[in-house]
């Protein structure tokens, strides 16, 4: 079976790594502005998910996902 990301692996993460309160409103559909993550906590988030998940998350990707689902949605999609 193919491990899929998930929403509670992406909030573990961004608790973890850049600090964010997992009792965030909204948390899965906020924008990463809305909860704070610059982009060099999102490339810490990315370089995480690489390693878990055995794939290449291309910067110019990350940056453009506006929120954890849409990140959810894109690493689910290239780890396929």
């Amino acid at each position: 079976m193919v491990q899929r990301c998930s929403v509670q692996l992406m909030l573990d993460l961004l608790h973890a790594k850049v600090g964010v309160p997992l009792n965030t409103p909204n948390i899965d559909t906020a924008s990463w502005e809305e909860l704070g993550v610059e982009s060099l906590g999102l490339t810490e988030v990315c370089t995480s998910l690489e390693h878990a998940f055995g794939i290449e998350i291309p910067n110019e990707e990350a940056l453009s996902m506006k929120n954890v689902q849409e990140l959810v949605a894109f690493v689910n999609s290239i780890a396929a």
